[in-house]
């Protein structure tokens, strides 16, 4: 293979089996291999004892799956069949994650693990799910491949601004001084929140959403390519900036239980130091992946 083939999922709200799932089985039909899997935020980051905000908590009582990252903190088998590497062939996924924090996470747990600005840090039994800190850039690479990543976590606050301390769902300003000291251009920014004023393309009504300091960080540092999330609806690129191509994916999961929710999750495509391009995945296989099947398959 002569690129990198890159997964982009949108909020996984601890969806995590179902986005392994789905990936493990498009490497089947394309014959490919996913090379890296970089998640947008919401990631559903709830180790126990579960310290739930509302939401979570809300939901997590008619869809268990809110809580499944329990099963790969732990490395319980629902896990081990995908991520070990000594794993069968048939589930296996050979793809490290990466993810940003939402505004629907343990920020406590969070908190623990930014104490280094070294690069992603993993969370999961297996080494294989790492978490990485706003403003924080990392290189990867991979048979001559190479990409420049890095992520804004969190939310504004109500005003649309950065917070002063850490601890919640918003950005901080150090968060946003660590973003703006960057001095190389990026591949990948990573963002939960859709950019301000770009989230109208996404509907109506979000006229006047989105983060200020992810469209700030946007125009004025150009990256090739930015993902969010945040709003839960049909995936769709947003581009605002002509250098920039910039996409809102849907979260990972079902609304409707008989179909995978639109535009949830894209594949980018990577060569050397440039991209391919982008698409989200719709392919007719995907129609046999409902809320009661998917585990199955």
């Amino acid at each position: 293979m002569n690129h990198l083939n890159i997964a982009i999922l949108g909020d996984t709200h601890g969806h995590l089996t179902l986005a392994y799932r789905v990936l493990k089985r498009w490497q089947e039909e394309e014959a490919q291999r996913i090379d890296l899997i970089l998640q947008v935020g919401d990631f559903g980051a709830f180790p126990p004892p579960y310290r739930l905000d509302k939401a979570t908590k809300r939901f997590a009582k008619s869809d268990p799956d809110e809580l499944g990252f329990t099963a790969y903190f732990h490395g319980e088998p629902e896990a081990e069949e995908i991520l070990d590497p000594g794993a069968s062939e048939h589930r296996r996924i050979d793809a490290d994650m990466i993810f940003i924090r939402g505004n629907h996470e343990d920020f406590s747990y969070l908190c623990e693990l930014e104490g280094t600005d070294e690069g992603p840090v993993p969370v999961d039994a297996f080494g294989r799910i790492h978490y990485l800190k706003s403003g924080v850039p990392f290189t990867y690479e991979k048979s001559g491949h190479s990409l420049r990543i890095a992520g804004l976590g969190g939310i504004a606050d109500e005003d649309g601004n950065p917070v002063k301390t850490d601890g919640g769902e918003c950005y901080t300003k150090q968060d946003i001084k660590r973003l703006l000291a960057l001095k190389e251009r990026l591949d990948v920014f990573l963002s939960h929140e859709p950019p301000l004023d770009a989230a109208v393309a996404i509907h109506p009504k979000y006229a006047g959403a989105g983060s200020p300091a992810v469209r700030e960080f946007i125009q004025n540092f150009q990256p090739a390519y930015h993902f969010c999330g945040h709003y839960h609806e049909e995936g769709q690129e947003i581009s605002f900036c002509p250098t920039t191509k910039s996409y809102h994916l849907n979260a990972v999961g079902f609304w409707r239980p008989h179909r995978l929710n639109r535009g949830c999750i894209g594949i980018l495509q990577w060569q050397g130091d440039h991209a391919l391009g982008m698409t989200f995945l719709d392919a007719s296989w995907l129609k046999e992946y409902t809320k009661s099947t998917y585990r199955y398959l």
